[in-house]
């Protein structure tokens, strides 16, 4: 018996060591198993970082672009701004030029009146002069009056010329006011635009 005491302890021994090779084995597969399992979840978030760092630089570019747009955004406010100003300007100056040319077509106007009252007064002159020339033909007999007033033929001369010198003054004056108006209405055209 006491032999198969030791061939116990061996057999016991055997089955102890095969049983903890075994579970030694079972481990270690459990280890690379559960090593694999992790290779693979490190791979994944390796995977998930790359494309996490691909998308803040994507992120990035997009601000650096964005900010470049918004600065030439406020470049061309600012080229606007600038731009709006000069046409306030050129408005206020336009403005000022059409005051002007109002003015001027005011004095133009009433300088007319004043020519075409002269002219009247001319006119007047001399129909009554035609008239009493007339008469002094027909009537030879008119009173030296009358006859000294208007007897010349320089006076007639002289009225035919101051007619014809009104005449000139008035279509220099018609060619002025037109020129004013057409200046007026291009002024009123560019201001409306």
């Amino acid at each position: 018996m006491a032999s198969g005491e030791p061939q116990k302890q061996l057999l016991s021994l055997i089955r102890d060591f095969v049983a903890e090779k075994s579970q030694g084995e079972r481990r270690v597969a459990d280890l690379k198993k559960r090593f694999l399992e992790v290779q693979t979840d490190l791979d994944a978030a390796n995977a998930h970082l790359e494309a996490a760092k691909r998308t803040k630089e994507v992120s990035e570019q997009e601000l650096k672009g964005s900010q470049v747009q918004l600065s030439m955004a406020f470049a061309s406010i600012k080229t606007q701004e600038a731009r709006i100003f000069l046409l306030q300007e050129e408005i206020s100056k336009v403005g000022s030029d059409l005051d002007a040319l109002k003015a001027e077509e005011n004095v133009q106007r009433d300088e007319f009146i004043s020519t075409m009252n002269e002219l009247n007064v001319k006119i007047r002159q001399f129909q009554e002069m035609v008239v009493c020339d007339f008469q002094k033909q027909r009537c030879p007999e008119l009173s030296s009056d009358n006859a000294d007033k208007y007897n010349s033929c320089n006076q007639v001369l002289d009225v035919q010329d101051a007619l014809k010198d009104l005449k000139d003054r008035i279509e220099c004056i018609n060619a002025q006011m037109h020129k004013s108006e057409d200046e007026y209405q291009r002024e009123l055209h560019y201001h409306d635009e």
